[in-house]
């Protein structure tokens, strides 16, 4: 498990990895609580790293959800390895961005 020490860092290189992911539009911070990882000078917005499960919400711009999801999990897990956290991390698909997606054929 990570200490406060390098929460912000482990968070920083999740958004960063995330970011890299086919598909992915944005990290999502909005919902009943906000999703976000406090660091000096602010937050990282769309990361929970606190508690036993580690989280990141994203919108995806790419059809169907499910292969864009597993390549973000897989990309978390990589980062979770280098950082020696066996926590699993939760993917949460939280919004679609419908603009960003090809037109509908027929």
């Amino acid at each position: 498990m990570t200490t406060a020490v390098d929460r912000g860092e482990l968070a920083g290189a999740l958004r960063d990895a995330v970011r890299t992911v086919p598909g992915v539009s944005r990290l999502v911070t909005t919902g009943i609580v906000e999703v976000a990882t406090q660091v000096p000078g602010g937050t990282i917005p769309g990361v929970k790293v606190a508690g036993d499960r580690p989280e990141v919400h994203v919108a995806v711009s790419r059809l169907p959800v499910e292969p864009v999801a597993q390549a973000v999990l897989r990309a978390c897990d990589e980062v979770m390895t280098r950082y020696g956290d066996d926590r699993p991390v939760r993917v949460v698909v939280a919004d679609v961005d419908v603009s960003s997606l090809p037109p509908r054929r027929g």
